[in-house]
């Protein structure tokens, strides 16, 4: 039986951010938001978005402290309710497979 992991993680930094879903044995992109001159913003607004349209469940947030703090003072009253941790950690520039051990994927959401 094959377990699907319900949890998008986002992982952001100055430069990037990238929405993954954990699949088999590993977290894969299926989104990426390109900077603007406002990124905290961009980012709070897709992930707003996605909980408005129900692309997006429940989430994990990775930044660095000041972007983490920055994006959380955007979200919504419902998207913060769908905030599952907060991970004040540069993780962005990591490769796919390097992500996965950065997050504790069974507490996060496995049904």
């Amino acid at each position: 039986m094959t377990t699907i992991d319900p949890v998008t993680y986002v992982v952001a930094d100055a430069h990037t951010a990238r929405l993954l879903r954990h699949e088999g044995h590993a977290l894969h992109t299926t989104d990426h938001i390109a900077p603007t001159e406002h990124f905290a913003a961009t980012i709070a607004e897709a992930l707003n978005r996605g909980v408005t349209d129900g692309t997006i469940s429940r989430f994990i947030l990775a930044a660095p402290g000041h972007l983490l703090h920055a994006i959380r003072a955007e979200l919504t009253g419902v998207a913060q309710d769908r905030l599952i941790l907060a991970v004040p950690k540069e993780l962005a520039q990591l490769p796919e497979h390097d992500l996965i051990q950065h997050f504790d994927i069974p507490a996060t959401g496995w049904p």
